[in-house]
């Protein structure tokens, strides 16, 4: 459900306190969504603490692609500062993503504040030539890491995503960090393009 229209079922409730640390404190621009109206797979998807491209291509059987179209130093907003346990403005590597079966095919948008200085030399070294992004960098990297699921809701696409805000598209985002040596070391943040079915979210391979 949207925030303000009611709450969620009690089951869905201890479901999502459970695996989102922080979704009472999601972002108010987020909307609450009703797990029940999401199908199977984006259920799956949106609780998956594991490599995101490989269970797209297992639902799409197709070989997904990870496009970078931004890649910078830049000042970490205060928000994204606290979820990192850095000062604010302190410098970090963003990097946005367009991951889909295709160029002309997205699905899904990612975007990550990196702090270089908590992860070795050889993740950042994967990091820049692995074609399937951060999940297949940090199993080439054999890091051992964890991730911190922190909350998620029912959003717009990123004003970077290269799709028409006035085609209406639906999406859904999450957000969790990646704690590597009891420090976290990755804020990510992911947009799924998201279409209503039958009173449930889909996953939307058309936008």
């Amino acid at each position: 459900m949207r925030n303000g229209q009611g709450a969620a079922k009690p089951r869905e409730y201890a479901l999502t306190r459970r695996h989102f640390v922080l979704q009472e404190d999601r972002p108010s621009h987020l909307s609450e969504v009703d797990l029940a109206e999401l199908d199977p797979f984006l259920r799956c998807l949106l609780f998956t603490d594991g490599t995101v491209t490989r269970t797209l291509e297992v639902q799409a059987l197709a070989r997904v692609t990870v496009e970078v179209v931004a890649q910078a130093d830049t000042p970490t907003p205060a928000r994204h500062a606290e979820c990192l346990g850095v000062p604010r403005g302190m410098r970090a590597l963003c990097r946005r993503v367009v991951i889909g079966t295709g160029p002309d095919a997205p699905v899904m948008w990612a975007e990550s504040h990196i702090v270089p200085s908590r992860l070795p030399g050889v993740f950042m070294d994967a990091l820049s030539s692995a074609p399937d992004g951060i999940g297949q960098s940090l199993q080439q990297a054999q890091l051992e890491s964890w991730r911190d699921m922190l909350w998620f809701g029912l959003d717009t696409l990123p004003n970077w995503s290269g799709v028409d805000a006035l085609a209406g598209t639906e999406a859904l985002t999450r957000a969790y960090r990646v704690i590597s040596s009891g420090q976290p070391a990755l804020l990510i943040s992911e947009t799924f393009a998201v279409r209503r079915n039958a009173g449930r979210y889909q996953l939307d391979w058309a936008v």
